[in-house]
């Protein structure tokens, strides 16, 4: 409708008129069909019987040889996470839910399971200790108890209100490239934003004549500067999220430099000088249908508080979504971690 007629004064009419769905070969289906979906119907088991999944995994309880915990809470960040309770049979039944500390607030602490019930999770800082501290949840329902185990972190400092920059938070720091603290170009060559581009916010483009040669860490490369607070010490990766590209200067690696505080850079390839993108090239495929390519470099931490990280240009054409940072609790996503809790930026 609008899309055909409206938008652009109808420039675009049937553009998306195509079958969206039902896609199993690179041919459309002639309709919109969700018949390539293998569905199971589950039966449910007679009486009552209790289930337990918890935010962050895919397993189920009882069952699951794991215990179940619920991802770490932080001062910062100060986000719930949930409980949610199932029936695995076919007869209601009633549930409660208890905690052992004061700290731990409970959306719900009773109720009548049908299908199911989700339960929030959230945590009074004002009565949790300093530091790491552990608790635990019960779930009892149809004759049946599960314990959950949850942590909250509250260090003495930085305080939420004090930080400049990023802070680690559940072993990842993960930034919106626009969101540096300085960047400073160099001549002709620059980082530009592309607002609302990439898969969650924006892009940085870095900007140089392709004639020019290789910029220089420390010299005369453009530099995205990001300040950050990290509790964890020693090896952590850097995994910075660029759009796809390909190596369009001919006899040129594509490249950029990583680095943190005053170490010498890391410099990294990209896309190799020699890069094939025809022949099904399964990586330059999955870059694409992703929109993404991630590349991955290890450094030290050395102490823990305030560092800096800074990416530098090498060469053009470059484009950066997000950063990542993997200090050893990254788990894999398709859009990656949401971004981490900060204070000042530009």
């Amino acid at each position: 409708g609008y899309y055909n007629r409206g938008f652009a004064g109808g420039k675009w009419n049937h553009f998306m008129d195509q079958s969206h769905l039902g896609y199993t070969s690179w041919a459309d289906p002639p309709v919109n069909s969700l018949r390539g979906i293998n569905l199971k119907q589950v039966e449910p088991q007679s009486g009552a019987k209790i289930g337990i999944s918890v935010d962050g995994s895919d397993e189920a309880w009882p069952g699951s040889e794991n215990a179940p915990a619920l991802p770490e809470f932080d001062i910062y960040t100060n986000k719930s996470h949930y409980i949610e309770i199932f029936n695995r049979g076919n007869t209601p039944f009633e549930f409660s839910a208890s905690s052992d500390s004061p700290w731990i607030i409970l959306s719900s602490k009773s109720g009548i399971i049908n299908d199911e019930i989700r339960i929030q999770v959230s945590v009074d800082w004002n009565k949790a200790e300093t530091g790491h501290t552990a608790g635990i949840i019960s779930i009892t329902g149809a004759g049946t108890i599960v314990n959950v185990e949850i942590q909250a972190f509250k260090p003495d400092k930085p305080l939420p209100g004090s930080i400049d920059g990023f802070v680690e938070s559940e072993g990842v720091v993960s930034i919106e490239a626009e969101h540096y603290s300085e960047n400073t170009g160099s001549g002709n060559r620059y980082w530009s934003r592309i607002k609302g581009y990439g898969n969650t916010l924006s892009a940085m483009r870095a900007n140089a004549p392709a004639d020019a040669p290789p910029a220089v860490a420390g010299k005369d490369s453009p530099c995205l500067e990001y300040k950050i607070f990290f509790f964890t010490t020693g090896p952590i990766e850097v995994k910075p999220i660029f759009s796809p590209t390909l190596n369009f200067i001919a006899g040129r690696d594509l490249q950029y430099a990583v680095s943190f505080d005053d170490q010498p850079a890391q410099i990294l390839t990209l896309v190799p000088e020699n890069y094939n993108a025809q022949n099904r090239n399964v990586d330059w495929e999955k870059s694409v249908s992703d929109n993404g390519r991630i590349s991955v470099s290890i450094h030290n931490i050395s102490s823990p508080g305030n560092h800096t990280l800074k990416i530098w240009m090498v060469d053009p054409g470059m484009v950066i979504q997000k950063i990542v940072i993997n200090t050893g609790g990254f788990r894999p996503s398709y859009l990656g971690p949401p971004e981490s809790f900060h204070g000042k930026i530009k």
